[in-house]
């Protein structure tokens, strides 16, 4: 996936090809031709390609947060929570992701064979032992952000 800047370059590359376009067949066509579409077009994008950019922005710095790997916004003065805790996701996404951790010993077996192998499971293992490999398996769960993505 490009990155959320490569991709609003790439767009705002376009919207220039759009104007070039449009100023080369101006400069050959007569005025009775309406080119004033190709230049809407262009604004369009543009507008498109800066949305597009703004929320890709958002959702990382929103990500970001919910990982504990960035600070949560100050407060501003007439409201007693930040945007982000004021932010509201879709119950049927959490729903989701509740189920997963509902079914917790499936999903730590499923997720342990899966990284360390069918044997790793069938060997008798002090808890010592095993608790570096559940601790990583809970980990890349609570790492899951699919649902607050969506």
């Amino acid at each position: 996936m490009q990155s959320a800047l490569e991709q609003f370059r790439i767009s705002i590359q376009r919207v220039r090809d759009l104007i070039a376009l449009h100023n080369s067949i101006k400069a050959q066509a007569t005025a009775v031709l309406d080119l004033s579409d190709i230049l809407r077009a262009a604004l369009v994008l543009s507008v498109s390609a800066l949305d597009y950019y703004i929320h890709e922005v958002v959702t990382l710095g929103m990500l970001e947060i919910h990982r504990g790997q960035r600070a949560e916004p100050a407060t501003s003065a007439n409201t007693t929570k930040s945007a982000f805790s004021r932010f509201q996701v879709s119950l049927g996404n959490a729903r989701e992701d509740r189920k997963i951790a509902a079914d917790i010993a499936s999903w730590i077996e499923s997720d342990i064979q899966q990284i360390y192998g069918y044997d790793f499971l069938q060997q008798s293992h002090p808890i010592p032992n095993l608790i570096p490999a559940i601790s990583n398996v809970i980990l890349n769960r609570l790492n899951n952000t699919s649902w607050l993505r969506r």
